[in-house]
Formats: structure tokens, sequence, C-alpha cells
């Protein structure tokens, strides 16, 4: 099996790219929720004001992390709008576990 393959099967069988969805969604609802203030300078008021959109995964060998791991990257978009406002990803170890994720609010402008 080629490695292409044999990423794409650990991504499905683990629901990597739905689960990333899933957490951008609850960091997303964390967001609203503690900082209410910037979020709504910066657009976000509720789930009807963003999308989230799957940009991507990687298979990641890193000096900083001491295992392998796939990388599932998802895009946030302020409705209507057409430039990534929310950038997000999940690691996970090869094995389906997740790691890690970060989630950012790009300020308005400087994206």
């Amino acid at each position: 099996m080629d490695l292409r393959k044999e990423l794409d099967e650990i991504v499905k069988s683990y629901d990597l790219v739905e689960r990333t969805v899933e957490c951008f969604w609850a960091n997303y609802d964390s967001y609203l929720d503690e900082e209410p203030e910037e979020s709504h300078e910066f657009g976000f008021t509720d789930r009807n004001s963003a999308r989230a959109e799957f940009y991507g995964y990687y298979y990641g060998v890193s000096s900083n992390l001491d295992f392998e791991h796939i990388k599932v990257c998802v895009d946030g978009y302020r409705h209507g709008e057409n430039c990534r406002a929310i950038s997000f990803w999940c690691i996970y170890r090869m094995d389906g576990e997740l790691f890690d994720d970060h989630f950012v609010v790009e300020q308005k402008g400087l994206i």
C-alpha cells in the first residue's frame, strides 16, 4: 500500500476529519463564552456568524514531538466572507488519540 492510501485509511478509520470539525466547534463555542467582547469585535457572535471548512491533513515527523502524527487542519470564516479568520488544527497520534489542538482567531484586516 502506498503512503497516501495508508494515511487516508488511518484518517478515515478514526474519523479524524469529523472529530476535528467537532473540536473546532467546541473551541469556537468556548471562545464565544470566554471572550465575548473580543469575539463580537471580530464579528463572531454565534455559530451562524462563522463557518468551518476542512483544509487538509498531513503526516508529520517533528523534532518537537517524539512520535509520528497526523495533523488535521480546519479553517474558519466569518459568514459571507472568503478570507480565513480562524486557524485551527488537531494533532493525532497514529492510533487516533488526540494529542493537542490549536485555535487562533486572526485579527480582522491582518490576515
